[in-house]
């Protein structure tokens, strides 16, 4: 429903060839009535309080950054 989320949603799904092997985006819905505990426990997990937040995790599950906003190109120039 997030109408900031949406375009870029749609711009890493025609762009996935581009997102190095390494690097795995997931969607999640954190606070409406489709969100499910999964969801929620990442949410909370990682301080998902506000639309359109991103989060890079590392393979043990650190976060290496956070951030508010962007396109999709914006997004993939952050990745560490």
């Amino acid at each position: 429903w997030c109408p900031t989320c949406q375009p870029v949603d749609r711009a890493f799904s025609q762009s996935e060839s581009e997102i190095p092997s390494d690097v795995s985006v997931i969607r999640v819905n954190y606070n409406d009535d489709e969100t499910d505990s999964a969801e929620e426990a990442l949410a909370s997990r990682y301080g998902v309080t506000y639309q359109h937040t991103f989060v890079q995790i590392d393979e043990n599950g650190n976060e290496v950054a956070k951030w508010n906003g962007g396109s999709a190109a914006e997004l993939k120039s952050n990745l560490k």
